[in-house]
């Protein structure tokens, strides 16, 4: 039978130092979750501020067409039904 201090180890063993909230978020996984937000709000801040569209980059390289005269008569279907 083992006497008690066979029992103990040598150096008594010191508890870990608690760590801070920031040092328990996985660095990885948190620099993620920052660049995502930050790509968020950018995203929401561009189309608050109507920029970059690309209808606004096509109409500017080629603009839309003018619109057709009114002196043409309107198109009209026309139906062939074989007798």
């Amino acid at each position: 039978m083992a006497t008690p201090d066979e029992e103990r180890p040598a150096h008594p063993r010191n508890p870990p130092a608690e760590k801070t909230f920031w040092e328990m978020l996985p660095r990885r996984n948190f620099r993620r979750a920052l660049f995502l937000l930050a790509a968020l709000i950018a995203i929401v801040a561009i189309k608050r501020m109507g920029g970059f569209s690309l209808a606004k980059l096509f109409n500017d390289v080629a603009p839309a067409p003018a619109p057709a005269p009114q002196s043409q008569p309107p198109f009209r279907h026309l139906e062939v039904k074989p007798k």
